[in-house]
């Protein structure tokens, strides 16, 4: 019998990832602040002008709808330059319940599949954490006014299941901007390899 302890459940990634406090009783407004200013000085180091401000009215609003899902842990794509969150990437469990005494890949891919634009890039794979399934497709997102498109949402998901453990532990990016798909969709493969229990 396997266990569903996840504490030392962890990831890398480079610094352009921002962590967001998912948790607890932090004041967002003044993490918002110190973050900000953390990033407008690395944009500095990188040659690039960085509004403390308009970044910290994005981290504050990222950190919220993150909260909103309460992951285990999320991270905001900072590019130097930009005031608004390139992707988000948010990591969870899944664990057995009654509806789904065991959580299996299948499951995963069943239930973390959309078919807004065709069919899912679904693969198998093994990774150094588990087996796991990836999963990338485009969704369309719900209307945020009364008129306009409807924004189309890109992701990525991981399923992994560890053999220590009888959860499944994801990983899912999303980002809106079709130009990221190339360079985002490396990077998260290059994270996914990382996660280790």
């Amino acid at each position: 019998m396997t266990t569903d302890d996840l504490s030392n459940l962890g990831l890398e990634c480079s610094e352009d990832w921002v962590p967001f406090p998912v948790a607890g009783t932090l004041d967002l407004d003044y993490w918002a602040k110190h973050q900000a200013a953390d990033l407008a000085e690395r944009y500095e180091r990188d040659g690039e002008k960085g509004s403390a401000r308009l970044l910290a009215r994005d981290l504050r609003r990222a950190a919220t709808d993150s909260r909103t899902r309460e992951p285990l842990g999320a991270f905001g794509w900072y590019i130097s330059g930009h005031h608004a969150v390139a992707a988000v990437l948010e990591l969870d469990a899944i664990h057995p319940e009654g509806t789904f005494p065991e959580v299996t890949l299948g499951l995963l891919t069943e239930h973390m599949s959309a078919r807004d634009f065709g069919e899912p890039d679904v693969r198998e794979l093994r990774l150094p954490l588990g087996d796991a399934v990836r999963i990338r497709q485009n969704l369309i997102e719900e209307k945020k006014r009364l008129l306009g498109p409807r924004p189309v949402v890109r992701t990525l998901f991981y399923g992994v299941h560890p053999p220590t453990t009888d959860a499944a532990v994801t990983l899912l990016a999303s980002w809106t901007e079709p130009v990221l798909d190339e360079p985002l969709e490396a990077v998260v493969d290059a994270i996914a390899h990382t996660l280790h229990l």
